[in-house]
């Protein structure tokens, strides 16, 4: 992994571009984005994630599915952070023409998949896994970032019994357990043993990380890319993780804040370097 303070200022970085983007849209999902902050900048920048950035289409490109696709202002950071276009377009979040939609779809040529049906991303994933592994024998891996309300979705749970069946090692999940659905506590909270118990079950390899702990999620990285089969991380979050006035507090999802909040919570927040 790269230098920590560097990943630890990317991941304010980010932080700050999602607050910026959902408050200028006056819309969008503050909170589910923030929560997944270190899972995806560890990935992208900590020197796990493959991608040749000019050309999206190759066909060695990792694939990166957001199953929950309501976290686009997250996705979308990622990609302007990496230098696949200018920081300024993030504003147009949600605007009337802005390829940057409050779901993410083709129109965004880094969209491996168009989310936000919830519970279809891990399957979408499966078949990528199969056919690398399989049939174009690429080496490719397909990282997938769940959400913990999705997973209520028996599709997920149909993915990973076929996943574990043919013994794909090319494909991680990653489920960020935020305890916090679109109205109040998920099924099972952060009940992060339960969810290891399943996934297992199902047989995937499983690691049990803290979701905003860089090095534990690195390790998590490190450890997938050994595997011989499918792998879930499962990682304990907060939602709306960063900023106090959010985090972990119920009846914040899909809510953007107003700008006089969003004042406030960037001087709580502190200096941020936005030139990383």
């Amino acid at each position: 992994m790269q230098n920590q303070e560097h990943i630890t200022a990317l991941t304010r970085r980010l932080r700050m571009h999602i607050l910026e983007m959902t408050t200028q849209a006056a819309s969008g999902h503050l909170t589910s984005s923030l929560s997944a902050v270190e899972l995806m900048t560890v990935l992208m920048f900590g020197g796990h994630f493959r991608y040749f950035i000019d050309n999206p289409q190759h066909a060695n490109n990792d694939r990166l599915i957001f199953s929950k696709g309501h976290a686009s202002p997250l996705l979308y950071s990622l990609w302007a952070v990496a230098g696949a276009f200018p920081s300024e377009e993030l504003l147009t979040l949600r605007e009337f023409g802005s390829r940057l939609e409050g779901h993410p779809t083709n129109v965004f040529p880094y969209t491996e998949v168009p989310t936000g049906s919830l519970g279809q991303g891990l399957s979408i994933g499966l078949g990528m896994a199969l056919n690398g592994q399989y049939l174009d024998k690429l080496p490719y891996k397909t990282y997938v970032l769940l959400g913990d309300s999705e997973l209520a979705e028996g599709s997920n749970w149909e993915a990973m019994q076929v996943a574990a069946y043919y013994k794909l090692r090319n494909i991680i999940g990653i489920i960020d357990v935020n305890r916090l659905g679109q109205r109040g506590e998920t099924m099972h909270g952060h009940d992060i043993e339960n969810y290891r118990l399943k996934t297992e079950a199902f047989g995937w390899e499983t690691v049990v990380v803290d979701g905003h702990d860089s090095a534990q999620i690195d390790e998590a990285y490190k450890k997938a890319a050994k595997a011989q089969g499918p792998f879930m991380i499962v990682a304990k979050t907060f939602k709306g993780k960063g900023f106090s006035m959010v985090e972990n507090k119920d009846n914040w999802h899909g809510k953007a804040v107003c700008d006089a909040d969003s004042k406030e919570m960037k001087k709580e927040f502190g200096q941020v370097d936005m030139t990383l």
